[in-house]
């Protein structure tokens, strides 16, 4: 299907509506509910596991803004990846960031389960959260105006009551609470910055729906610089006000920490805008947790690496199928997995994606496309871009044994798909031939004849690979310009000695 008879999707998210987009989609499960679970790893060290954490965030974010602006597409990262690297490649990159986004939205709905459970005892976390699943997948099937116009709404409330959290926590810091910083030990720092850095990765989410960005070569990049500012700030500050302010032991493990912090601050009116703060941020972060996966089956589909109903766009212009299957997948994940190990799996597979975001940048600007004209480019290349393929991997490994495994059985499964369904379906190739291309115009043409030489010289072994015709076979080895005929007059006078045929019928052959 040709990119004009695909269905497309309309230009309605602005430049509010991208930030609030990927600043909602960070300010949620990261600050509300994972610093309890942070500080069990790390202690009040956590508060540099945050910092670290945002690190291998910049090469990526540079990355996917400089890519969304030259590839406005929905599926964002799908889309890059099978560009670059081909459709295999993007099988597995669409999955995976498909999953990432649906596990870090189930932490989010995990998160509000548990600040509802603070007020409402009888509604159970897990049963909170599938309801609330639920009411996403409804909202998203009105439009990303409607979903947009909400997200704005709702990070500029969460904004606003945690200037006043933040600003009257930092007066009230224990500089006790800090004694013994280090004792946890570095190794516990780093891979708890590993579990942490599923904060941050939902600032890129918005490049999913890049379609449906007005200006995007604009609107993206500024949106989600803004987001990423605002987000490095808070979770920076509120980081040191929950350690500085909490004693350890409640700290420890609390699945409503913001909450926590707030009761000692202000008491509890305190802790009612903290919940009404937290449930902002998690509706925010699930709205655009919906939103944005549910386009990666839409992009994939009109690729034909999945099947065609995922395609269809209902009568609002809302890929439906796929919020439906991203709604359901959603409540098995509520329901198997505990939120450490939703936190740990979703940055385990955002890690590898992003490595090879940052991979797909180097890619496309040594492809020598001319139609490749990004709105802007990213800074420090290509170093920033190999640090941005290199230190999310060393991360990953300093996560421990289930985030590798799980990442490795997504690469098997994502292989075992496009070899069983996609790859009679689809003739892409990516911009990696190009670079190939490239390289072999570069090529040493003395080589490959000073080579073939050898090879002669040697003989041919029992064991050796080549095909004893091939390896036998006479060379023309012609330097100057010729026309094709003279070749088949060369080519028939030199095979004519060995096969007892005419050279004039070899020529009438060729």
């Amino acid at each position: 299907m040709a990119d004009s008879d695909k269905p497309a999707l309309k230009k309605e998210l602005g430049l509010l509506s991208v930030y609030a987009l990927a600043a909602g989609a960070t300010l949620s499960s990261g600050f509300f509910l994972l610093p309890g679970l942070a500080f069990t790893e790390a202690g009040p060290a956590m508060i540099v596991s945050y910092i670290l954490a945002a690190i291998p965030l910049v090469p990526a974010m540079f990355s996917i803004v400089e890519l969304g602006s030259a590839m406005p597409r929905a599926g964002g990262v799908y889309y890059f990846l099978d560009r670059t690297l081909g459709p295999l490649v993007g099988t597995i990159g669409g999955f995976g960031t498909w999953l990432a986004l649906t596990l870090k939205t189930a932490f989010a709905l995990i998160g509000m389960g548990a600040y509802v459970n603070l007020y409402l005892p009888q509604f159970e976390i897990i049963p909170a959260a599938a309801i609330f699943a639920v009411i996403f997948g409804v909202v998203n099937l009105f439009g990303a105006k409607k979903t947009g116009s909400l997200q704005v709404f709702l990070v500029m409330g969460l904004l606003l009551i945690l200037a006043g959290f933040l600003g009257h926590g930092i007066t009230r810091i224990d500089r006790e609470h800090f004694q013994d910083f280090f004792d946890s030990g570095w190794d516990a720092i780093i891979g708890t910055s590993g579990l942490v850095y599923i904060s941050y990765v939902g600032v890129t989410k918005v490049a999913s729906v890049s379609e449906e960005i007005k200006n995007p070569e604009r609107n993206l990049p500024l949106g989600v610089f803004l987001a990423v500012a605002t987000a490095v700030v808070i979770y920076g500050i509120g980081t040191t006000v929950m350690v500085g302010i909490v004693p350890a032991g409640e700290l420890n493990g609390d699945l409503a920490p913001v909450a926590t912090a707030a009761e000692y601050i202000a008491g509890p009116m305190g802790k009612a805008l903290a919940t009404i703060a937290a449930l902002c941020a998690f509706f925010a972060v699930a709205n655009a947790g919906v939103l944005s996966a549910s386009r990666y089956p839409l992009a994939m589909s009109r690729d034909h690496l999945l099947p065609a109903f995922f395609r269809k766009l209902n009568g609002r212009g809302i890929p439906a199928n796929g919020v439906f299957v991203t709604f359901a997948c959603l409540l098995v994940i509520i329901v198997l997995f505990d939120p450490t190990k939703i936190a740990k799996l979703a940055s385990s597979v955002q890690l590898l994606v992003f490595s090879l975001v940052c991979l797909a940048v180097i890619l496309m600007r040594e492809s020598g496309l001319e139609s490749y004209d990004p709105g802007y480019r990213s800074p420090g290349y290509p170093w920033l871009h190999i640090c941005g393929i290199l230190i999310p991997v060393w991360l990953l490994f300093q996560m421990g044994i289930l985030p590798i495994l799980f990442g490795l059985g997504l690469l098997g499964l994502g292989s075992l798909w496009y070899l069983k369904y996609a790859r009679d379906r689809v003739e892409r190739r990516g911009a990696i031939l190009h670079v190939f291309e490239r390289l072999g115009q570069g090529r040493h043409e003395g080589l490959d004849r000073e080579l073939r030489g050898i090879m002669k010289e040697k003989g041919l072994r029992q064991e050796d690979p080549y095909d004893e015709v091939i390896a036998r076979a006479s060379v023309l080895d012609i330097k100057e310009s010729i026309t094709f005929e003279a070749v088949t007059r060369q080519a028939a006078d030199l095979l004519a000695q060995r096969v007892g045929v005419s050279a004039d019928r070899l020529v009438e052959g060729f």
